[in-house]
């Protein structure tokens, strides 16, 4: 008769310890769902950034890219007008009609300016014959602003009363690239002079 307590009892015990065993599982199966998703999350944003990177690279080379077009095929007596025929854009600042809006950037959707137009952008590329930029949606695009004269060449300082001996002319490049994914969108801007 003294055996049967000492079952009961271990029995107990045993029922205890699947208990506890099925605790420590769950809170074991509820951190492992949380470090997965936190995985999860990390994965989309080093995705994002590395897209973002890519869009930012294909900009910059734009960039480059535009700064050789207008050293290579762009020149004070250039036409630029005020719808962007072929890219080559007169400054918002510019236009008499604009009024207030005289200040927005060339790619302010109020300007009426659409960068899917190919009438009103230049490609990369397409004036320099650089090679198409990889692993993108869609090559990069840009614009070219036309500013007026500058007013002293390089390593020359202004003189009251005496007009430069050279002066150069400044450019505004926009530049707008997206990464592997449409939805990527980078836009940047320079700004270009030649002598």
């Amino acid at each position: 008769m003294r055996n049967a307590p000492r079952s009961l009892a271990g029995a107990g015990q045993r029922g205890i310890s699947l208990v506890t065993t099925l605790v420590l599982m769950l809170a074991t199966l509820s951190l492992g769902v949380a470090v997965m998703g936190v995985n999860a999350m990390e994965e989309r944003m080093i995705a994002n950034t590395k897209d973002r990177d890519l869009a930012l690279q294909a900009a910059e080379a734009a960039l480059r890219d535009a700064e050789q077009d207008v050293a290579s095929n762009v020149s004070p007596a250039t036409a630029f007008n005020d719808t962007c025929t072929n890219g080559l854009c007169t400054p918002p600042s510019q236009r008499d009609s604009l009024g207030p809006l005289a200040s927005v950037p060339v790619d302010d959707a109020r300007l009426g300016f659409d960068w899917t137009v190919d009438a009103n952008v230049r490609r990369y590329g397409q004036y320099t014959g650089a090679a198409q930029f990889p692993s993108v949606t869609a090559q990069p695009r840009y614009v070219i602003e036309k500013f007026s004269f500058l007013g002293t060449p390089a390593g020359e300082s202004v003189v009251l009363g005496a007009e430069p001996v050279a002066p150069g002319v400044g450019y505004r490049i926009t530049a707008r690239a997206v990464g592997a994914r449409p939805e990527t969108v980078v836009v940047l801007q320079s700004i270009y002079a030649t002598r």
